[in-house]
C-alpha cells in the first residue's frame, strides 16, 4: 500500500484526530488528507500542489459545503469523478444510505462508536484495495459489522 493517500472530508475536529490515528495505526504509509467542508476539499484537490487521493472519506453534515454538495460537484467533474467517496457520517438513515449510492458514491456507513470498530473498517477497505475489488468493499462492511441499510 506505499504511496497510498486517503482524504477526509469532516468538520468535526475529533473524528479527525481519531480517523487519521486509525488510519496510522493499520497502515503507516498512507498519507491521510483533512479538510473541514466540501469547498476546502475542492480547493486542495484543485491545487496543482496535492496530488489526487485515492480513496475520500465524506461526512454528510458540514458548514459552506456540505458532503452532497461536494459529491454532486465532483462526480460532475470528468478530472475528479474517478476519485471513489466513501459515506462516513454519523447520520444511520436508510434514506442516505440509498442517496449516496444513487449520487455515486462506492459506499456509506454510520461512523462506528469504537476506535477498534473504526480499525476493521478501514482494514477492510485496504484489503479490497489492495485487491483492486473496492467495488466490493461496501457489501464487505456491511457483513463484517452487520448494518442495516433498508
Amino acid at each position: 500500500m506505499v504511496g497510498k493517500k486517503f482524504m477526509l472530508v469532516d468538520d468535526d475536529i475529533d473524528d479527525t484526530e481519531l480517523f487519521t490515528e486509525a488510519v496510522g495505526s493499520v497502515d503507516a504509509s498512507i498519507r491521510c488528507l483533512n479538510a473541514g467542508d466540501g469547498a476546502e476539499a475542492l480547493e486542495k484537490l484543485y491545487s496543482k500542489e496535492v496530488n489526487k487521493p485515492d480513496l475520500i472519506f465524506l461526512d454528510i453534515n458540514m458548514p459552506v459545503m456540505n458532503g452532497w454538495q461536494f459529491l454532486s460537484r465532483i462526480k460532475d467533474d470528468a478530472e475528479l469523478r474517478g476519485i471513489p467517496v466513501i459515506m462516513y457520517s454519523t447520520s444511520s438513515r436508510a434514506s442516505d444510505f440509498r442517496e449516496a449510492l444513487a449520487s455515486g458514491a462506492l459506499c456509506f456507513f454510520t461512523k462506528p462508536n469504537s476506535f477498534g470498530t473504526l480499525k476493521n473498517v478501514l482494514r477492510i477497505v485496504l484489503d479490497h484495495m489492495h485487491n483492486d475489488d473496492l467495488d466490493k468493499v461496501c457489501d464487505a462492511i456491511h457483513q463484517s459489522f452487520k448494518y442495516k441499510r433498508n
